[in-house]
């Protein structure tokens, strides 16, 4: 028999308790916590797409539902392609970000967290040619989520719940906090998804290192060539590059080895398991905080740190109430129990009261208006004089300012302009009887809402018992297309994929291939150049709006998105020839865009340019080449342009070859010359040979792999 074990409270334990508490339980505050951040990031991410959301996911743009129902292997799930025109896709971006909203705030929790896997999932699916692994990581962050309770703390759900299941009508109810909580619903929440979620960031990390096997990686001069990729970087740190030294090249490059690799052990560390978390907390969001500003990768930094937030656990809300309780700003706070909004509002600050720090008290007369002093233990820590009592704005501030995150707002409240427009908007409530406006009033009685019966109990279990059972069958579809998907499974034994596990893994994309940036970061850049020719005879790329650029030698980032990095990368392949005719179409639309009418588009040649990232040691790429991917002509533009000319007696306008530029044939294959200690010094770490032609699912930072190769949606960076 395994003997107990007792905490320093001498709380006794067993063995299950601390393997439960360690792998399988969330806090609720930290799952409130994580809700917000999640809801934050998804209106940021919605926007992120605006700019381009017609010429996505309209008829008018590079893609076109017909084109995108139509594809070979077209299998995955996306409710976009119900949406066709302009308008009707402006009224379900309004609709998106209404759900978002909700999720933020926590209202309908869990239909909006459903509704939210649905359209972000739907948004990633409809265009496969920007998709990369932070599209992946998107799904999967809404997926599991979505099993969790994350409205049950901070949230509209729970303040109505608390309101609806305690009524209070007195300052000696209010003073009572112990129906604040559902007692059915203490901050430990126990769930197999604990050891899932896990299991899922330690394999992301796990398999990210394992794959790293490169030269770049083994002398630490990947970094290097990752901030040289134009389509990549960001555009501030493209100016900057240059001057980063050597030195520091190496040290960011086994510091993100380090990272990946200790990830995965913290993690899954039975021993010191609170500091172990805060360990990956941090390195996670090192990492991915500088990775999201760096590059442009889409959502992929952005979800794995709303990811990590997931590990705080009950220990760390204990330490942070301590950190943030200040003694010093606990306040009596005075209310007429008879004015139904002044009762209502008192009901709400005691329910958002986490630290405890308000005291209620009852004042017959003061009718829709709350008073605040400073209590003798406010005093006492340096507060303001006991029994000076405030009304109006100072009265709110002080308040505020006693909650959670309160001092955050408090001190706009103090603001002379602010201050009067308070104390104005809340006369005018005192005034006009606000709460009677919302249709509140005093409870008859106070007391709380009988417990759930029996059957209720029974009947929330069972659904307890199919949502865990949902998680098993959804992580065996994600353990199955791992061990399809990972180079270092697949190219040692052939795993089978069952259909049903197929479906649960691609139908709404929930891949698993963790290999960015291997087995050596991208070495190569390059980006698609139109030279399109106007109905009056310009030059001009109708991607920019402005004269083809060929010159990538001097380039200092793309300066495109996300999503346009990614569509240029993948239609040059002639895997995805099938898709440009719909580029074509596309570029046609140009004036439509513009509303001029002399952008009309007569024809024009498609290239890729592409070049070498600088050799270590280096800041100038070199062995610059394009290709011409194909040539387009409008018909219809064509003869009105021939008829215009042939009137005003000179040439029509052609498409004209692109500007001669500096070939040089990519370096032969050499060996690595793998830096050593104790060598020359000042001698730098030779670069590694170019880059082999990309593997299927061989993919950057943020990059996921095909799953299917008729067409190769998703083909390698």
């Amino acid at each position: 028999m395994l003997t107990p074990i007792y905490d320093p409270k001498g709380l006794r334990y067993s063995w299950w308790d601390l393997f439960r508490d360690a792998y399988f339980t969330f806090d609720r505050r930290t799952l409130g916590f994580t809700r917000i951040l999640l809801g934050l990031f998804l209106i940021g991410d919605l926007f992120r797409r605006t700019w381009d959301w017609v010429d996505m996911f309209s008829v008018e743009g590079v893609l076109p539902n017909h084109v995108n129902l139509f594809r070979r292997g077209a299998d995955n799930f996306t409710i976009f392609n119900a949406f066709s025109t302009s308008g009707e896709l402006w009224v379900l971006w309004a609709v998106i970000l209404a759900t978002y909203v909700c999720l933020l705030v926590g209202y309908k929790t869990k239909l909006a967290q459903v509704l939210s896997l649905l359209w972000v999932a739907s948004m990633n699916g409809r265009v496969l040619l920007i998709e990369n692994g932070g599209y992946v990581v998107h799904n999967l962050l809404l997926l599991w989520t979505a099993f969790l309770p994350l409205g049950d703390r901070f949230s509209v759900d729970a303040m109505r719940a608390s309101l609806a299941r305690s009524k209070e009508r007195s300052a000696e109810d209010l003073n009572d906090r112990s129906h604040v909580d559902d007692p059915y619903k203490p901050n430990a929440y126990v769930t197999i998804l604990g050891l899932v979620l896990i299991l899922q960031l330690a394999s992301i990390y796990f398999f990210n290192v394992v794959h790293k096997t490169g030269t770049a990686w083994k002398n630490g001069t990947a970094v290097h060539y990752v901030l040289y990729v134009d389509r990549m970087v960001n555009p501030a740190i493209a100016l900057v590059r240059e001057y980063i030294p050597g030195w520091a090249i190496l040290a960011m490059t086994r510091v993100t080895l380090a990272f990946e690799a200790s990830i995965p052990v913290c993690l899954l560390a039975p021993i010191g398991r609170v500091w172990a978390r805060r360990l990956v907390i941090g390195m996670m969001n090192a990492l991915h905080l500088a990775f999201g500003t760096t590059f442009v990768l889409g959502p992929f930094a952005w979800a794995l740190c709303v990811f990590s937030t997931l590990l705080f656990g009950k220990e760390d809300w204990e330490v942070a109430a301590q950190t943030m309780r200040r003694v010093h700003r606990a306040r009596v706070v005075g209310f007429d129990p008879t004015s139904p909004g002044a009762l209502w509002a008192c009901r709400v600050l005691m329910r958002m009261d986490r630290f405890s720090l308000l005291t209620f008290e009852e004042r017959p007369g003061l009718g829709g208006k709350l008073t605040a002093r400073a209590t003798k233990e406010a005093t006492e820590a340096g507060a303001t004089k006991e029994g000076a009592t405030k009304e109006g704005a100072a009265a709110l501030a002080d308040i505020v300012a006693a909650l959670p995150l309160g001092p955050v707002m408090a001190w706009k409240l103090r603001l002379p302009g602010i201050r009067g427009l308070v104390d104005a908007a809340l006369r005018a409530m005192d005034r006009n009887d606000f709460g009677a406006v919302l249709g509140l009033s005093v409870p008859a009685a106070a007391g709380v809402a009988e417990p759930p019966t029996p059957l209720a109990r029974g009947k929330k279990r069972f659904v307890s018992v199919l949502r865990e059972l949902a998680i098993v069958a959804m992580w065996a579809g994600a353990i199955n297309q791992a061990a399809v998907e990972l180079w270092c499974i697949n190219r040692r034994i052939r795993v089978p994929q069952p259909e049903p596990l197929k479906v649960l893994s691609h139908k709404l994309r929930f891949l698993q291939g963790w290999f960015m940036f291997s087995p050596n970061p991208v070495m190569d850049d390059g980006t698609i150049v139109v030279d399109a020719v106007t109905i009056d005879g310009r030059h001009l790329n109708p991607f920019t709006g402005k004269e083809p650029d060929f010159d990538l030698i001097h380039a200092k980032s793309y300066e495109y998105n996300q999503i346009w990095s990614d569509y240029f990368n993948r239609m040059h392949l002639g895997s995805n020839s099938g898709y440009r005719d719909a580029m074509k179409e596309y570029l046609f639309r140009y004036p439509e865009r513009t509303g001029r009418p002399q952008d009309v588009i007569v024809s024009g040649d498609v290239f890729w340019v592409k070049d070498w990232n600088p050799k270590w040691g280096r800041t100038d790429s070199y062995g610059q080449e394009q290709e011409k991917v194909f040539t387009f002509v409008n018909p219809q533009a064509q003869a009105q342009a021939d008829a215009l000319a042939k009137k005003a007696g000179v040439p029509a306008p052609v498409a004209a070859p692109p500007p001669s530029v500096f070939k040089e044939a990519p370096p032969p294959p050499h060996r690595l010359a793998v830096p050593r200690e104790g060598g020359e010094p000042g001698t730098p770490p030779q670069p590694p040979q170019p880059r082999e032609p990309r593997e299927r699912g061989e993919a950057p930072e943020g990059a996921a792999p095909v799953d299917d190769p008729e067409p190769p949606q998703t083909p390698s960076r």
